[in-house]
Formats: C-alpha cells, structure tokens, sequence
C-alpha cells in the first residue's frame, strides 16, 4: 500500500469512529432524557401553560416545608386554611377572631426559613435569606394580616 490509500484508509477510519460515537452519544442523551420512568419530557402548548397555571399547586413535599403544626384532623367548624403565594414561597394561613395563624411556610427556590411567627397574632411575619457564592445575600420578609376575615400577605424586600 502506498501512502496515499494509507490516509484514505486512516480518513474513512475516524469518519467512522465519529459517526458511530455520534450515534452513542445521541442515544445516551435520549435515554438521560427519557429519565427513570420511561417517559420523554414534552414541550406544552400556550393552552396548556395556561391551564397548568390555574389548576391548584399541589402539596409541596415534606423536605421542602416547614411544617408549623402538626396537621389537625379535619373539622367543620374551623376555618381553612389559604393558600398564599409571596414572591415564590408558599405560605398557608388561617383567621380567628381577626388574628392570624400560619398553618405552614415553604421557601422560595433559593431562600431558607429563618424566623416565623407562630400562633395567633395580628400580624404574622416570615423571614427567609440567601446567600452563598454567585447568589448574593437576600432578605425577604413576608408579612400576613387578616383583612375582613381572611390573610392577606405584605412582602418587603
């Protein structure tokens, strides 16, 4: 052989090579993508954005919450509890005789818990911060009053 076929022969050897770790790599990345359950992730429609935004947010998971009390058993005769949404936390929230009590606090994405008021109170406050490196550090108090019979959420920065 002379050199000439030699790199034709080397050439169409890493053409090759790539185009099949091309193909492998492709299939890793849909296989990563298609994650644990089998199921490829999908891109919604404007209509279906909207509708996912107003049905209700579900539960948060328990490492996510802090759970202010334990959950009681459910009543009639208690009022029930709000779901309010300041600056991306969660916080529920419940009037008795025009005072205030937090029923549970979730954080914002990047933000911990770091102080809340806890029973019943005319102005309920939650505190939440982050830092670390590339975050900054934030402070963010959410205030809850009731306002005619039901709570109503202040944030100040």
């Amino acid at each position: 052989m002379d050199m000439g076929s030699r790199t034709v022969i080397a050439m169409v050897g890493w053409l090759v090579a790539a185009a099949a770790a091309t193909v492998v790599g492709l299939g890793a990345v849909r296989v990563i993508g298609e994650g644990i359950t089998g199921t490829a992730a999908t891109t919604l429609t404007q209509e279906e954005v909207a509708e996912a935004l107003a049905s209700p947010i579900p539960s948060p998971s328990a490492a996510a919450t802090a759970s202010l009390r334990p959950s009681p058993a459910p009543t009639t005769s208690g009022p029930p509890p709000t779901p309010l949404r300041p600056a991306g936390s969660t916080i529920t929230a419940h009037c008795e005789g025009g005072q205030v009590e937090l029923d549970g606090v979730t954080a914002p994405l990047g933000y911990q818990i770091v102080e809340y008021d806890r029973g019943l109170t005319d102005e309920a406050e939650v505190r939440f911060e982050r830092g670390g490196k590339g975050h900054g550090n934030g402070r963010l108090e959410v205030h809850v009053t009731c306002v005619d019979g039901r709570p109503r959420a202040t944030v100040d920065d």
